[in-house]
């Protein structure tokens, strides 16, 4: 990765880490040879098994029923919920299909057990040990492969994951916490694509995984939006963290879903590049509104992205241009003070 655009003598620079990331190949992930799904609709009048993996946006924190009281580990079949998983599944059933929920839903997991360990070696801004080992309820408590992957039944015919959040989090936290100790440009900026590239591969391994025990499954991913654009990216707090936060999730849009999409054939509904993902109403009000979690509408406007992709014949392809890729802006505002976590429940 070429840093000589950084300014000599100055600190790291987020918002050049996120240029270098988005305009570079670097960290692009190598997946398998084949699809692991075939993009075909599903079927008009079917028993329908629908397993959805993710962390606290699959419980639907925020949503004015969850799927979990307090939204911890969800329900798996969410009786009553009004989060985009059970929003999912009513959309399955409304053709008559007789849909089976499993909600594997873990709030605060991260993809793999290598961003987990990240995670939980630099304690969150805010905490009363922050950037040292996360202990107490600061701890990162589960991933996607280790704590989900083994709960699927085997027999799934529509699968959806949805993550990064809080990998992003983890990452950007772990970022911050080298920069605070005074990590060069160059050490922090390889620490980012590192860990995208790390994101990649579990996805891969995920992805690949689910096809070995659910072969009949549909896989379809919502990419992440620019986390630098969504409303609790706006308080003060994290203005300096913008450019971070959007090297990182701009970053694996770019280097894992994008791919995932054009060349092996995964379903991804683009919440990247729709302007619902960064609307103050999709967010607020809601029973535990945050700025970071979606409320009703907005969960009600992933499933519809969802919903759409796992029925298209033909999944529309996420956009490789936006302005939603970019919006941390240009300006050489370097990471500096203190960053709260943005999704840590």
């Amino acid at each position: 990765m070429n840093l000589a655009v950084f300014e000599r003598g100055a600190k790291a620079s987020a918002l050049l880490v996120a240029l270098a990331l988005v305009a570079c190949g670097d960290g692009t992930v190598v997946l398998p040879a084949r699809p692991v799904a075939t993009p075909v609709p599903v079927p008009a009048a079917s028993a329908v098994r629908y397993t959805a993996i993710g962390a606290s946006d699959a419980v639907g924190y925020n949503a004015s029923v969850p799927c979990a009281n307090p939204p911890l580990v969800a329900v798996p079949t969410c009786p009553g919920g009004t989060g985009y998983v059970p929003d999912v599944a009513k959309s399955l059933g409304a053709n008559g299909a007789s849909v089976t929920l499993n909600d594997l839903g873990i709030s605060g997991a991260v993809i793999g057990p290598d961003i987990l360990a990240v995670g939980n070696s630099y304690g969150s801004q805010g905490s009363s040990a922050p950037c040292k080992p996360r202990t107490g309820s600061d701890v990162i408590p589960a991933d996607f492969i280790t704590n989900e992957l083994p709960q699927l039944t085997g027999g799934e015919t529509v699968v959806t994951i949805f993550a990064g959040g809080n990998d992003t989090n983890a990452i950007v936290n772990a970022a911050a916490c080298q920069i605070a100790g005074g990590a060069s440009q160059a050490v922090v900026s390889q620490f980012v694509t590192t860990e995208i590239t790390a994101f990649g591969n579990d996805f891969r391994n995920l992805a690949l995984a689910i096809h070995t025990k659910s072969p009949n499954a549909k896989i379809v991913i919502a990419n992440l939006p620019n986390f630098a654009g969504i409303p609790i990216a706006q308080q003060p707090a994290l203005a300096s963290a913008k450019p971070l936060l959007q090297a990182v999730s701009v970053g694996i849009d770019t280097n894992v879903y994008q791919p995932a999409a054009t060349t092996f054939g995964i379903p991804v509904a683009d919440l990247l590049c729709n302007p619902a993902s960064y609307a103050s109403a999709d967010f607020f009000p809601g029973p535990l509104a945050d700025g970071f979690h979606p409320n009703d509408t907005g969960y009600a406007a992933l499933a519809a992205a969802l919903f759409a992709q796992i029925t298209a014949a033909t999944p529309t392809l996420p956009l490789t241009s936006c302005p939603q890729r970019t919006l941390a802006g240009s300006a050489r505002a370097p990471l500096a003070g203190a960053i709260p976590a943005f999704d840590r429940r």
